[in-house]
């Protein structure tokens, strides 16, 4: 698990691998960017090269062999703590399972080391509980905090981290790493170029939209939803009975939101070079207006961040699509 797997992340990649070189990791550090874009494969390499038994110090990387590297890179090295969010939220109880985790001495290695998938979805009482342990931190634990939406998080939080921001991918490491990853080996070159046009610089995305009859679903939303503005109530209403029972809500929200970016782009006079080809699409959707746009595109937040609450997302999306419609 070298650096060198961290693609298209070069900035990152080096200044990780110069701070471990010299033996001055901070004890927090939080790893903020778009979602799919390498952030949880940073944190494992990090961790294994502070773990690595094989590893050249003077080098800053790990060996990517050895069995503390296999354990880390199969999440299941003793001193390596992993906490993702449960039901949107991470609670308390997860808190207090990392304090028991840190107050023990490592096992394997001489530091144990603690990623926090969304950190952003700590809930109050656990970021309270999180801020004294980092106010206090032990010289043999390191916390690594994951998220792509880091200004949700308090400025206390924020003050004891030290900040790596990550980029969206370029369309060709988007592409580089599908042709080497194991999910994408059964799909054509030209599946995972397509891919990488429709993902927007995110893995994650990227391996969803490998599959065509994602991409098919995409394409047949987006030409509905182009129409809303000429359509009827009835049109609206189908479309989001329709959107409402799609299974992957994540995936919905990012098309809209791709969609109405480019068009208020377009609505400024910037001619859009969609890779998806909806040029024409979003050409016929701006004629909304950038206002209108761009209120669309605060109320498509709103509604996506109200997920987290249980919300009626079918009636929600009436609300908004047939809003959209001309009067």
């Amino acid at each position: 698990m070298p650096f060198a797997d961290l693609l298209g992340q070069e900035t990152a990649r080096e200044r990780l691998r110069q701070m471990v070189a010299s033996g001055r990791v901070p004890q927090a550090l939080l790893l903020a960017g778009p979602q799919g874009v390498g952030k949880t494969r940073a944190a494992l390499l990090l961790a294994a090269a502070l773990s690595c038994s094989a590893k050249n110090r003077g080098e800053g990387d790990s060996c990517g062999r050895c069995p503390t590297c296999i354990q880390i890179e199969r999440r299941r090295y003793p001193d390596l703590l992993l906490i993702e969010p449960e039901k949107l939220q991470i609670k308390i109880e997860q808190i207090r399972q990392l304090q028991d985790f840190i107050s023990l001495a490592p096992v394997a290695g001489k530091q144990r080391i603690v990623i926090i998938q969304n950190a952003h979805l700590l809930n109050l009482v656990a970021v309270n509980a999180l801020l004294k342990t980092l106010e206090e931190p032990k010289t043999s634990v390191f916390f690594v905090l994951i998220s792509h939406c880091h200004e949700l998080l308090p400025a206390t939080m924020l003050s004891r981290c030290l900040l790596f921001p990550f980029v969206v991918l370029a369309r060709t490491a988007l592409v580089q790493i599908l042709s080497q990853h194991e999910g994408a080996r059964d799909f054509s070159p030209a599946d995972q170029a397509e891919a990488a046009a429709w993902a927007a610089g995110s893995v994650v995305r990227a391996l969803f939209f490998l599959v065509p009859e994602n991409r098919q679903w995409g394409r047949g939303f987006v030409e509905k939803f182009a129409s809303l503005p000429q359509g009827s109530i009835r049109q609206a209403l189908e479309l989001a009975e329709a959107a409402s029972a799609f299974e992957f809500t994540s995936e919905l929200f990012f098309i809209i939101r791709n969609f109405l970016h480019d068009a208020i782009l377009w609505a400024e006079g910037v001619e859009v070079e969609a890779e998806v080809g909806w040029q024409h699409e979003i050409a016929c959707f701006a004629c909304l207006g950038r206002l209108k746009l761009v209120s669309l595109r605060r109320e498509l937040d709103l509604i996506e961040n109200d997920l987290a609450v249980n919300i009626n997302l079918k009636l929600a999306l009436e609300a908004f699509f047939t809003g959209i419609i001309s009067v």
